[in-house]
């Protein structure tokens, strides 16, 4: 009866335990959709992360290729699977493909991330994969066959009815459509924004910016308000200037519809990276530094800038670059 308590007290604690060690998993993995295809066939690759609450996460930068003979088609934008006051989660989907046949592994992919007030740099990686490509099996052995004419049949206006009924149908839908359209577009577009109307989006943006920039919001520690002002900003402009509903829609979403426009990819990713970081301020409660707070200012009046209508890109001023370069220096 002694030793069966015993036992009985080991199992709880073991499994209290094992309990709180899963409580504070931090960890990266990848995973395949299958582990073997044909050439050229495509399959989605997804990138999950996890780490602790509040610190500040460097995702890898995946080019072209993600091995040797496998490339990079599309890539998802990052987006937050769940977050507490413990952890919080990401993931990403990367669509890839292969043209050479063989055997090929995918090595670790490493995530760097710094927890709030320590200055040591962590790493996580994911562990590596293999992916087979397979060529089309052909039997070389059998005789080339000479290939088999088309089957003459007369056709009845009966076989023909139903395909005639949808040629039909496709006619009326596509003349609906076009007629929604056609009026959609000679209505001016309707936007609840607080930027001024009176004035064209560039210079209306560019002025709450710089109103933004004067209230000194995060030195005063106001960062998560900091954040929603400025995000809020860039999507009432996005509203005004593209056809992108920026205000009802996720990071990813954004990055997804402004990829239909001219906006140039260094523009997208600018952008792309003050959402995250202001996603991960506001639901995972995160503490950019200052020189954070700056950029993420400088990137927003930048995407403004690049984006205006009638102009090419405009670099930020050589002196505010010195700036920013004498601040990642110290």
């Amino acid at each position: 009866m002694k030793m069966g308590f015993k036992h009985i007290t080991l199992l709880l604690l073991l499994a209290f335990s094992m309990g709180a060690a899963s409580g504070q998993y931090t960890g990266a993995t990848a995973k395949l959709e299958k582990d073997a295809i044909r050439i050229g066939d495509q399959i989605r690759m997804e990138l999950t992360v996890t780490v602790p609450a509040g610190s500040r996460l460097q995702w890898p930068m995946l080019l072209d290729t993600l091995a040797q003979n496998i490339e990079i088609l599309r890539k998802s934008g990052i987006d937050t699977v769940s977050s507490d006051k413990e952890r919080f989660t990401l993931k990403q989907e990367i669509i890839i493909t292969s043209f050479d046949s063989g055997t090929y592994v995918i090595r670790p992919i490493i995530f760097k991330y710094n927890r709030t007030g320590d200055t040591l740099t962590f790493f996580t990686e994911t562990m590596p994969l293999t992916l087979d490509v397979q060529t089309i099996q052909t039997d070389a052995a059998q005789d080339i066959k000479p290939i088999k004419p088309p089957l003459k049949a007369p056709v009845t206006f009966r076989e023909m009815l139903p395909w005639i009924g949808l040629f039909l149908l496709i006619l009326i839908i596509a003349a609906l459509v076009y007629y929604y359209y056609k009026k959609k577009k000679l209505q001016p577009p309707v936007v609840a924004t607080r930027l001024n109307t009176t004035i064209p989006p560039y210079e209306a943006a560019i002025e709450a910016l710089d109103s933004l920039r004067l209230k000194k919001l995060w030195q005063s520690g106001r960062t998560k308000e900091y954040y929603s002002e400025l995000t809020e900003i860039v999507r009432e402009y996005i509203e005004l200037r593209f056809p992108v509903r920026a205000m009802e829609m996720t990071t990813s979403e954004i990055n997804a519809a402004l990829r239909q426009t001219e906006v140039s990819a260094s523009s997208r990713e600018k952008l792309n990276q003050v959402l995250i970081l202001a996603d991960l301020v506001k639901f995972a409660k995160e503490q950019p530094l200052p020189l954070e707070n700056e950029q993420s200012m400088i990137q927003c009046v930048d995407f403004v800038r690049e984006t205006k209508p009638g102009k090419g890109s405009e670099a930020i001023p050589m002196q505010q670059n010195e700036i920013v370069e004498q601040q990642i220096v110290k």
